[in-house]
């Protein structure tokens, strides 16, 4: 049984699992969760590595800054921004967002 269909077959039983404080954690009713725990306890390591979030994926600056380049040379809110005068455009703001956070 894949981890995908246990965990819809546990979901179905009415057992929910998440991953919390590093935890594999089954909710539910009692004797639903003591009937699945065996078959979850045999697949834990599986489970976790499907539950948890996964990792934001880093931000090359380079790229987030050409990006950023190609939309504010042809945005006049961006460009008055850049200026000192008012705020970027929705897009701008998104974008500069983007490559400030990759430069830290």
């Amino acid at each position: 049984m894949s981890t995908d269909t246990l965990i819809r077959a546990a979901m179905d039983a009415g057992v929910a699992l998440k991953f919390e404080d590093g935890k594999l954690k089954a909710v539910g009713h009692v004797e639903a969760v003591r009937a699945w725990a065996p078959r979850l306890r045999e697949n834990k390591a599986a489970l976790i590595q499907a539950l948890q979030p996964p990792e934001p994926a880093a931000i090359d600056w380079r790229e987030a800054d050409r990006v950023y380049q190609l939309h504010h040379f042809n945005c006049p809110t961006c460009i008055a921004a850049g200026r000192g005068y008012g705020l970027r455009c929705g897009t701008g703001s998104v974008l500069w967002a983007s490559y400030t956070a990759a430069t830290k």
